[in-house]
């Protein structure tokens, strides 16, 4: 399931980087139900919500985020694979992580087992940074709301 979700948000972030509306990202997903398309709206919320809070780090916090990225030792390379190296940087070239988000997935990965460095823990991880809202805003100050929050 995780690896579907993040194949609609490298769907969406690279529609998005290409101009493409809402209506062109369904038609390319081969939607066959309901739940699909309320995957989607999901999809695009979580990378609005993602990206605002970035905006809201870079300007509230007075920084800019760096646009170099590490070079990965040939120890680390080794133990993470080339693979699973060139799966990580294809979602920082069209934009779904920045580098401290790529930082913190390496160092998660460095302490796998090696029978857990494959794609699908990669997804997982690509997923918890998408995900993780709350870890600057607290809960019930976010934009959008989820099937799990509660309004009095």
């Amino acid at each position: 399931m995780s690896s579907e979700i993040v194949k609609v948000l490298e769907t969406i972030v690279q529609a998005i980087n290409e101009n493409y509306s809402f209506e062109d990202v369904e038609r390319s997903l081969h939607l066959e139900n309901k739940k699909e398309m309320t995957l989607i709206a999901a999809a695009y919320s979580w990378i609005y919500e993602k990206k605002l809070r970035e905006l809201y780090l870079s300007k509230a916090l007075n920084r800019q985020s760096s646009k170099s990225l590490r070079v990965l030792s040939e120890n680390e390379l080794y133990i993470i694979g080339l693979k699973n190296y060139d799966y990580i940087l294809h979602f920082y070239n069209i934009g779904l992580v920045n580098n401290s988000e790529i930082e913190m997935i390496i160092d998660n990965i460095m302490t796998f087992p090696e029978e857990i460095r494959t794609k699908e823990s990669i997804n997982l991880l690509i997923l918890s940074v998408i995900l993780d809202i709350d870890r600057v805003s607290l809960p019930g100050s976010r934009y959008t709301l989820y099937s799990s929050d509660t309004i009095n």
